[in-house]
């Protein structure tokens, strides 16, 4: 007890005098450092406030380059015309909605970008298009969609979340321009100090340019159509991270008081008792001393204005307490002071802790010898050696005995303790063992899966990616380990993939989603990614498990599949299913505008020979540059389709007047009429238009269609090469040739069909030993319908084949009757069709087999067919035409002189009539021309052993003068009109049985 109470006395006699030297010397250090601590706070304030004169420079520029950057964003100023167009209208409300959606989203990637709070873009009107609100947890994006009157305002979404319009809550009123604007909108780039929501801020605002058609010029004109703003405020956020870089106390404050601050007791900024520092970098800096509730600070004051007016102030601050000391030389003399101390007081110390502490020592060795395991011997010569020691200190004798029991106790205990961990160990070891083998089996199926696999922390930071990620990204795992997506591989995706991952850390719930990554080869890969929460330990959410499956192939294929049903393989021109929906969308947006829509069916004219002469793959380079020029003479709001074959269509969007209409219709004549090379050759072609307008002429699209039909055809009939437009006179038209068709499919069957003869007169003698069958029409409703009217549309529904082969019948059978009764070699021409004769599977061909089924000769008929036929002659007319001629049946040539005239034709296919066109025979007693013309052709065929036949004499003259050039047969009024069967045979037979009737006509002759 004597050691204790000296040892104490030892300790508190060392510890007055250090405490006493500790004092002097900080007393003089303090009277040192004490005329040194108001420059040093003048030059800290000073330069705190220069680094945060430097930190405020580079947020405006950042802010200001981030607004630019979303205000010359591509397309945005269209995007935004488009909207204040269009939002009060029903036009394509998803494609409105999507366009505001992605407006949102670019305001919402820009605020992250350029650290700002509030992104805004508004309209030229200053109405609010959308918006982001970057601020704390609870950030919203949005927009504000005009429709006729705000239906929504603003979208409380958090970062990542779908903006839905069930997520949108209803607006009373339109969001406007921030009125400090005033009217109209700035127009100059620019950044300002303002006070936004009580919050001292930097706001930028940059126009929004982009280039319109002015009506009054007629030329395009840059002009501003909104405005993006962008917010930073000068927040608890700038203030801490500005009180860590400058070591100082800062607050921020509007003219109204304290905007945020490290001294929230601080609410007004003092400028009393200051003195304007010496900073020329900062002229309106500030230095004054301040108290705040008793304690005082050093302040520097920098002022904030904005277009030459005050808006606030930043105060930089340091305690009066921290500034009068010198830390670091405080530090180093109190550090030899310590020294001295300890110098003077350590050998005391030792002595006596060397005379207390050493039985303390040796008991201390005996119990780590026995702990130890040390060998009995050593341990026994320990207790021997304390049992001596005990007589001089008397305590160590109870103390030695309780050891010496405790000792036997412990060892036994010690003994149990290693039974029980040897056990224990060999459960670890086989639980190890076969944990060691469950992690491979699972990193082997991990690292050889096909999908990428990656894990990512609580920072959204990778911490695992199998080998298929890195082959995916092409970078090593090194080179991805710790990046974020944002950093590596990066992508225009990579900021919605972050948000996702935070998401599942805080909610704990698996999602999946599509995005694109930047593959290793510079293409997009596209994965589907399903990302699962892996719970730590502490129960929460430690860890995000992402695994992608690549989807580019699948993605790749839709995109080819949409590209083939919506446009043209051959022209990549929308086609006739991408058409119709152009067409119903130009036909919403003329209803809204008021405005009429053009619609143009072009035909290219003589396509067809392109194709027959030059092939199908020039025909196919025709196309492709004939879609080219047609492009390029409408505007790029215009629809330019391809229907398919030569069919062309062009949708004018928005047209001021017919004018401009027949300019781009003319234009395009123009373009197509100039010649194309195909190869080595020039050809030219022509086109025929037809327009129609909506909705002047119909507000049904199949209608409208229809109408820009017959007005094409209209324009190929009246010469091709030109433009018409529809008319009702067309549509009643087109009405009146429908009703003539379904009539005509119901006419053969209903026997309304007669045969009517014209006789054919040989001009040497006078006789009648031929007549050209003519087909009537006798409707029940109408009368008389001409051939005129309704064999083009027999020919056009293939209604032409049976009805050819039934005039065939008739006439062979009356043949056979007039053979039979009046002249044994009377000869009946019947008119072939060109649609008759190409038809694959018809009876046309069975007509040897008919004629020598009624017991007749083959040159009991003539079959006419026209010169175009034989001009491109196809293999099967040509084995036809051969049929014909093998059985006695003589061909002529009908309209002679109208077509191709070509005179190999006539000895290849073994002709064995010409007939004049009644064109030539018209004229024949005025046109020198045309007598010398019919001349001509009769010298020639009678040169090639050929029969002429004239049509259309009506005159003696012209009969006269064609016996004297040498023609063969005659036709025509002169002789007689077209007749029934029983007025013919009066007519060309009077002495006949058959008796005369009132109503027969007169012979001619």
């Amino acid at each position: 007890m004597r050691i204790d109470r000296l040892r104490n006395k030892l300790l508190l006699s060392a510890f007055v005098i250090s405490v006493l030297t500790a004092l002097a010397y900080m007393a003089a250090v303090s009277w040192v450092i004490r005329g040194q601590h108001l420059d040093q706070s003048e030059a800290l304030l000073q330069k705190a406030a220069s680094v945060i004169a430097d930190d405020l420079a580079k947020r405006q520029s950042t802010l200001l380059a981030a607004s630019q950057q979303l205000a010359t964003r591509h397309n945005l100023g269209t995007t935004i015309w488009y909207l204040a167009q269009y939002a009060r209208s029903d036009l394509d409300p998803e494609t409105l909605f999507n366009t505001y959606r992605q407006l949102a989203g670019e305001t919402q990637r820009s605020g992250y970008s350029a650290g700002a709070s509030k992104v805004a873009i508004y309209d030229t009107s200053g109405y609010l298009l959308a918006f982001a609100l970057l601020d704390g947890q609870e950030q919203r994006v949005g927009f504000v969609e005009r429709f006729p009157v705000a239906r929504f305002q603003t979208a409380g979404l958090k970062i990542g979340e779908e903006i839905s319009a069930t997520k949108l809550r209803t607006a009373d009123a339109i969001p406007r321009v921030s009125p400090r604007y005033g009217a109209p909108l700035p127009q100059q780039a620019g950044t300002r100090y303002a006070v936004i929501d009580g919050q001292t801020s930097i706001e930028a605002h940059v126009p929004i340019l982009d280039e319109a058609f002015d009506s009054s010029t007629g030329k395009p004109e840059t002009k501003q159509v909104g405005l993006v703003t962008m917010v930073q405020p000068l927040d608890q956020n700038f203030v801490d991270q500005l009180a860590r870089l400058t070591d100082t106390q800062i607050n921020v404050f509007t003219q109204q008081g304290l905007s945020s601050g490290s001294i929230p007791d601080y609410v007004q900024p003092d400028w009393h008792g200051g003195r304007q520092a010496a900073n020329r970098l900062l002229p309106g800096l500030v230095l004054n001393e301040v108290a705040v509730r008793g304690t005082g600070y050093y302040q520097g004051l920098i002022p904030l204005h904005s277009d030459g007016q005050p808006v606030g102030s930043i105060a930089t601050l340091r305690s009066k307490e921290i500034v009068e000391k010198n830390t670091r030389e405080m530090i180093g003399i109190l550090g030899l002071i310590a020294a001295a101390i300890l110098a003077f007081v350590i050998p005391f110390a030792w002595y006596f802790a060397t005379s207390i502490s050493r039985p303390l020592t040796l008991l201390s060795r005996i119990f780590r010898g026995a702990a130890g395991d040390a060998g009995a011997a050593r341990l026994e010569e320990a207790l021997g050696q304390l049992n001596k020691e005990k007589m001089r200190y008397g305590e160590m004798g109870d103390l030695t005995n309780s050891f010496i029991a405790m000792n036997e106790a412990v060892q036994q205990k010690i003994r149990q303790i290693n039974q029980i961990n040897a056990s224990l160990e060999h459960t670890v070891n086989e639980r190890t063992a076969a944990l060691a083998a469950k992690e491979q089996e699972s990193r082997t199926l991990i690292e050889n899966s096909p999908d990428s696999i990656a894990r990512y922390d609580q920072e959204c930071r990778r911490i695992y990616a199998n080998p298929a990620f890195c082959a995916m990204t092409g970078c090593s795992r090194e080179q991805l380990i710790g990046t974020r997506p944002s950093e590596n591989p990066g992508g225009s995706d990579a900021e919605i993939y972050e948000s996702k991952i935070r998401e599942v850390l805080a909610t704990g719930k698996n999602t999946q989603l599509e995005l694109k990554w930047p593959g290793k080869d510079g293409q997009d890969i596209c994965s589907h990614i399903r990302l699962t929460p892996e719970i730590g330990l502490s129960g929460k959410v430690s860890t995000v498990l992402a695994v992608g499956r690549d989807i580019s192939d699948r993605v790749a294929f839709e995109a080819t599949i949409w590209q083939q049903a919506n446009f043209d393989a051959l022209t990549k021109l929308p086609n006739r299913q991408m058409f119709h929906d152009r067409l119903a969308h130009e036909a919403l947006v003329a209803d809204r505008s008021e405005r009429p829509m053009a619609l143009m069916l072009i035909d290219l004219d003589r396509f067809k020979e392109v194709n027959d002469t030059l092939g199908h793959d020039q025909g196919d380079v025709l196309l492709i540059e004939a879609a080219r020029r047609i492009t390029a003479c409408v505007r790029k709001s215009d629809t330019v389709a391809r229907l398919g074959g030569d069919e062309f269509t062009v949708i004018l969007s928005s047209v001021d007047d017919r004018e401009s209409i027949e300019r781009v219709a003319q234009t395009i004549i123009g373009k197509l009429a100039e010649p194309f090379m195909l190869g080595a050759e020039e050809v030219f072609i022509s086109a025929s238009i037809g327009i129609t307008l909506y909705p002047d002429d119909s507000r049904e699209l199949d209608v409208l269609f229809k109408n820009a039909d017959q007005a094409m055809y209209v324009a190929k009939n009246a010469g091709r090469n030109r433009f018409s437009y529809f008319t009702p006179d067309l549509q009643e038209a087109a009405q009146t040739r429908l009703r003539l068709t379904n009539d005509l499919r119901t006419a053969l069957a209903g026997d309304q069909f007669q045969v009517h003869y014209q006789p054919i007169v040989d001009l040497a003698t006078g006789e009648i030993t031929k007549a050209e069958a003519l087909i009537r029409w006798q409707h029940p409703e109408r009368g008389m319908v001409s051939p005129v009217e309704f064999i083009p549309l027999a020919e056009e529904t293939g209604l032409i084949v049976p009805i050819g082969d039934w005039v065939f019948k008739q006439a062979v059978q009356q043949a056979q009757q007039w053979r039979s009764r009046f002249h044994g070699d009377f000869q009946i021409s019947v008119n072939k069709s060109p649609v008759q004769i190409r038809h694959e599977d018809t009876i046309f061909s069975r007509w040897p087999e008919y004629l020598e089924q009624q017991g007749m000769p083959g040159q009991s008929i003539v079959i006419e067919i026209t010169e175009g036929l034989l001009l491109n002659a196809e293999a099967t007319i040509n084995e036809k035409l051969l049929a014909f001629r093998d059985a006695g049946i003589q061909v002529s040539i009908d309209d002679f002189g109208t077509g191709y005239s070509s005179l190999a034709y006539l000895k290849r296919f073994d002709i064995d009539y010409l007939k004049i066109d009644r064109s030539f025979i018209h004229n024949l007693g005025v046109d020198g021309d045309n007598q010398a013309l019919c001349e001509a052709i009769i010298v020639m065929a009678h040169k090639l052993g050929l029969k002429v036949i004239a049509e259309g004499v009506e005159t003696t003259t012209q009969r006269d003068l064609l016996i004297a050039a040498g023609c063969d047969f005659a036709q025509g009024y002169l002789y007689a009109k077209p007749l029934p069967p029983a007025q013919f045979e009066q007519w060309a037979w009077p002495d006949s049985s058959v008796p005369a009737s009132p109503e027969d006509p007169l012979r001619l002759v």
